[in-house]
């Protein structure tokens, strides 16, 4: 057991690491619910009345529920996507034994590390005819997420014995299908934490939809920016377009905690 010293200092580090995040939560949050006057001093305090109609406002004029569904639907294409061919990809390269694998996998690393070429992008999207389409922002946004993916899924399908391999061929499977129904659910925790990664990391983007998109298929994030510039002295319609923003992420991750950790924590025992 700890020293009771060590364990005192514990506790409070960890409280202390804990209102750095929770503290600017709780003023927004707050201040969210206050009148225009009243949310301009950044205050800590509860408001006297919450103002319920900051939120309605921010929809009526923010275009909220138009910049929800973009971003719901390009997180979700996009994380299908990732999710599918990453996985694909990964089996060969964790079971396979040739160099070519594992130039492969080293090539898709290099994308953890290679700067995004807006200019080119923009320009085979221009000739593909999918700038400013949903189908053109998912496919740019799953070139985000494949590498790191790829090169977590594949970790993870060293550790999955050969055995299993075979002996779902000698049933029958062919490789989609022994990627799919056999390998894929036993990787089930890094796959969801992958799946939450991925739709953060892309409902939270800007630049792509900033980049290659109007402001017509802008998610929410954009939208923040945009509402901003309209309304930059009303800090209590902001605060409440910033809450809207996060609760779709704040309510999914509840959601999905557990598997979160349990994929983080197999991955730190399977090294």
């Amino acid at each position: 057991m700890k020293h009771p010293v060590q364990k005192t200092l514990y506790y409070v580090t960890t409280i202390l690491l804990s209102l750095v995040f929770i503290t600017p939560m709780w003023m927004v949050l707050v201040n969210a619910l206050k009148e225009k006057k009243d949310a301009r001093f950044f205050s800590l305090a509860l408001p006297e009345v919450p103002v319920w109609e900051n939120f309605t406002t921010v929809i009526e004029m923010g275009g909220v529920f138009r910049a929800f569904f973009n971003g719901l639907i390009v997180s979700t294409g996009s994380v299908i996507i990732v999710l599918l061919f990453s996985a694909l990809a990964a089996f060969p390269i964790a079971r396979s034994a040739a160099r070519w694998s594992k130039g492969a996998y080293y090539l898709f690393l290099c994308g953890l590390v290679i700067p995004v070429a807006f200019i080119q992008t923009y320009l085979i999207l221009d000739v593909l005819q999918l700038f400013n389409s949903y189908l053109g922002l998912i496919l740019v946004s799953a070139t985000y997420g494949l590498p790191m993916s790829i090169f977590l899924y594949a970790g993870f399908m060293k550790s999955v014995p050969r055995e299993l391999d075979e002996a779902a061929i000698l049933d029958g499977c062919s490789p989609l299908q022994l990627v799919i129904r056999v390998i894929v659910p036993l990787v089930k925790p890094i796959t969801v934490t992958l799946f939450i990664f991925n739709f953060i990391g892309c409902w939270n983007d800007i630049q792509v939809p900033l980049y290659f998109s109007n402001t017509e298929k802008w998610n929410l994030p954009l939208t923040l920016y945009n509402f901003y510039g309209t309304y930059g002295s009303s800090w209590n319609l902001i605060f409440a377009d910033i809450v809207l923003t996060v609760l779709p992420l704040l309510v999914l991750y509840l959601f999905c905690q557990k598997y979160i950790i349990a994929g983080m924590t197999a991955g730190a025992v399977k090294g």
